[in-house]
């Protein structure tokens, strides 16, 4: 798969591009707080192609991470391929 596949798994619901803290039990807890270079009208990142120059603690999703990762949503694109096989 090459990054411009990769990235049309995503379906731009910038769900991810919210705060999220974990709790003692590991519960992740998502809150309403969106990445300031998140446009929360089209949910699209502002800086997306230079976003991880410009903001360094954004994380670079990778078919692995997303396999890891428990606060991505079941319903991500990239959650969705990987339950598909396609990941």
């Amino acid at each position: 798969m090459d990054q411009q596949q990769w990235e049309a798994l995503c379906e731009q619901c910038g769900l991810c591009c919210f705060e999220k803290l974990e709790d003692e039990d590991g519960r992740i807890l998502f809150t309403s707080t969106p990445c300031r270079y998140l446009d929360i009208t089209t949910r699209r990142c502002k800086i997306y192609n230079k976003r991880f120059k410009v903001f360094p603690e954004c994380v670079q999703l990778t078919p692995e991470l997303v396999k890891e990762l428990k606060w991505l949503h079941r319903s991500c694109g990239y959650k969705k391929a990987m339950r598909k096989g396609i990941l």
